[in-house]
């Protein structure tokens, strides 16, 4: 029986680093997709403000910049727009890369961005060049996320910008196309 024991210690620890493994690959392997409805924030300063009807978005509701006349003369960099934002409080279920997508309609390319920052930290600029049609762009910059609650705040930059949902997800390889369900887990309130 002495002979069999080398065998079995090998062969129970084989088992025990092969659950470890799967484990943790399976850890490693679960992906995130947290979806916001942008009119579902902690708190909002005017001039961003919710607007209701549009039966082109999710929940027929979203957040705007609203556009001013005269038009793209509002932008003070000092101010970061005019002031107006949302902020939202979300629970990362797990640490890791996190990127960031919204679902925004721009004016024109005088009212196509918004800034976007995490925690408190220095804001990002999200815009692209295609207007007046509900699309998802991606935020140029992830972000390094401990699990827990963050606060991501969507800031006035060019008025005429709209955002119907902030989708923020771990899975780098994932690009939304239409409108998703919020994930209403991860709100906090």
């Amino acid at each position: 029986m002495t002979s069999r024991a080398p065998y079995l210690l090998r062969a129970a620890l084989v088992a025990l680093v092969t659950v470890v493994l799967v484990s943790v690959a399976l850890a490693q392997a679960t992906r995130y997709r947290i979806v916001v409805e942008a009119e579902h924030h902690s708190s909002i300063q005017a001039s961003m403000h919710v607007v209701s009807g549009d039966s082109n978005v999710s929940n027929g509701k979203y957040v705007e910049y609203p556009l001013k006349r005269p038009h793209a003369t509002s932008e003070n960099p000092a101010v970061k727009g005019d002031g107006g934002y949302a902020t939202y409080k979300v629970k990362i279920p797990a640490t890791g890369q996190y990127t960031m997508w919204i679902r925004r309609w721009w004016q024109d390319g005088c009212g196509n961005s918004f800034f976007l920052s995490v925690d408190g930290g220095s804001p990002q600029t999200i815009q692209d060049a295609t207007y007046q049609t509900w699309k998802w762009t991606k935020a140029t910059q992830a972000y390094s996320l401990s699990a827990g609650t963050h606060t991501f705040k969507l800031q006035n930059r060019e008025d005429g910008a709209r955002c119907d949902e902030i989708l923020i997800t771990n899975d780098a390889r994932f690009s939304p196309v239409r409108a998703m369900s919020e994930t209403s887990e991860y709100l906090v309130h």
